[in-house]
This record gives structure tokens, sequence and C-alpha cells, in this order.
């Protein structure tokens, strides 16, 4: 039985951070390919439209007194944070697509904007040494949401066609979102207040 499991397992890089549910991730490579290039786009438009600085109000929509959270607590605020934001970008694909990929434009826009005026302040070294050890898991795990919410929408278009099961990919979706996205997110959110200090740190930015 064991030997039977291992030898359906899809193979590949998929295969080893999904497993049997590589199938369905793969499935999602053309909304994730164009959820990616408007994430994209909308992060080199927030880099270039550097002036028009958002930092301030950013910075005021997080909750007071975060910069005397413990450890702990920061970690559960950036987890719940990005549950809660991998969880509506999926769940708002239902409304045809749209809000999944304006979601992303708008995620792509704040982080490139944000990036330029870091950039601006400090360095492109401050900025990438910040963000690049948890953001390679994060971001791509934000748009895999993003991507299955457009799978849901296109799914929503087929059900109300008559075609198709919406259960069936919401099924799939909330599957993939507990067993493998959930995990991600944790696991990015350890690096973001443990790695990523500790280098800011080393690199003498702190």
């Amino acid at each position: 039985m064991t030997m039977e499991r291992k030898q359906n397992r899809p193979g590949g890089l998929l295969g080893l951070l999904f497993g049997n549910q590589a199938d369905y991730v793969r499935s999602l490579k053309p909304a994730y390919a164009l959820t990616f290039l408007i994430f994209f786009f909308s992060l080199a438009a927030g880099y270039s439209l550097g002036s028009f600085d958002i930092m301030e109000a950013y910075l005021d929509a997080l909750p007071s007194g975060i910069q005397d959270y413990s450890l702990v607590q920061f970690l559960m605020f950036i987890i719940g944070n990005n549950v809660f934001n991998g969880f509506l970008w999926i769940t708002l694909g239902y409304v045809f697509s749209f809000p999944s990929l304006y979601l992303s434009a708008l995620n792509g826009f704040v982080i490139g904007n944000i990036s330029h005026t870091m950039i601006m302040e400090q360095s492109l070294s401050f900025v990438l040494v910040g963000l690049i050890p948890h953001g390679i898991i994060e971001i791509p795990t934000l748009l895999l949401c993003s991507a299955m919410g457009m799978s849901l929408g296109y799914s929503m278009i087929n059900r109300l066609r008559g075609r198709g099961s919406l259960r069936l990919e919401l099924i799939k979706a909330m599957r993939l979102f507990i067993t493998r996205i959930l995990p991600l997110i944790v696991l990015a959110a350890v690096i973001e207040v443990t790695v990523s200090p500790f280098l800011m740190s080393l690199f003498g930015y702190y």
C-alpha cells in the first residue's frame, strides 16, 4: 500500500510541495501566470510612481502599538493577516475572478511603491535582505491563492452555463488552502520574524 502511494504521487517540485494535490495546482498554471504578470506589472508601476508615497498610509493602517508587540504577538499578527488575505483572495474569486486580480494588482503596487521609498531612504540591499528570505515563500503562496480565486470565478461562470461543479472546485481549493497554503504562510511568517531580522542585523541595518 505504501509503495502504491509513493508511485501514485506526482513527481517534480510540484509533487514535492503539494503531494497528491499537485495535479490541481498544475491546472492553475494559466491563472497563476496571469496573476503573476498582473502582480509584476503592478509592482513595476508602484516602483515607477515612487513619488506617490503610500508608506505613511500603510503605516497608519497598522495596529497602534505594533512596535511594542512581542515576537510571538508579531508572529501571530503576520500569520493572521496573511491567512485572512489568502482566504479573501480565494473566496472573492466567486465574483467572476475580478476581485482576486484586483487584490494581486494592489498588493504588487503597494510592495513596489514601498520598495522605492525604502531604496531611496536606505538601499537596494536593505530591501532585498529584508524582503527576499520570507517573500520568496509568501508572495508566490498568496499569488497561488489569487489563482485559486480566479479558478473559482471561472467555475462560477461555467456553473451559470450549466457546466462543471462549483462545489467540487471549492472543495479542492479549501483542501489545498488548509493542508498546504496555511503551513507555507506560517513558515514565511516565522522566517519574517526570525531569519529576516537576523540577516538585517548581520548586514548592519539594525
